[in-house]
């Protein structure tokens, strides 16, 4: 009840959008964060972030639950690069919006995480910020493909 309340109040109908180009641009998103990071942090890093770690780590991953983050991510990042681009979809956009998200998650995030609870070595949160610098970087530019190729042209008259 209190949900609906706060979702009628700040007018979040509107923020929260279910569009066609919104989840073309989600399904894309999903794809680019899934595949480049199992990519990145199992098959190329794996063996460096498993010699950083500074505690002993589950070594079973639940799929269930990275897909599901996966998938939030990813809705959550069409959904603010569609407010954020505001129909203007440019080669560049995409990329520079989520370099923006890359800066915010791995050094903001990945420092602050450090600064509490030193999960990993401070030189493996660096090497993870540039990473998230290029790794959402990546799937910005896709995104941005993705609502550049599903959102209807305009009629020029």
């Amino acid at each position: 009840m209190i949900f609906l309340y706060i979702i009628d109040t700040y007018n979040l109908k509107s923020f929260l959008s279910c569009s066609k180009t919104t989840l073309f641009a989600t399904l894309l998103g999903f794809l680019s964060l899934f595949f480049l990071g199992y990519l990145f942090y199992e098959v190329l890093a794996g063996e460096y972030f498993a010699s950083h770690h500074t505690m002993a780590m589950n070594e079973m991953m639940d799929f269930k639950y990275i897909t599901l983050g996966t998938l939030i991510e990813a809705y959550v990042l069409s959904v603010l690069y569609g407010k954020w681009a505001a129909g203007n979809y440019e080669k560049n956009s995409g990329f520079r919006f989520g370099a923006w998200v890359g800066i915010f998650v791995g050094f903001g995030i990945g420092l602050l995480m450090y600064g509490t609870f030193q999960l990993l070595s401070l030189e493996a949160i660096l090497v993870d910020s540039f990473w998230n610098v290029l790794f959402y970087g990546i799937t910005g530019l896709i995104i941005g493909l993705g609502y550049k190729i599903s959102t209807p042209k305009k009629a020029t008259s």
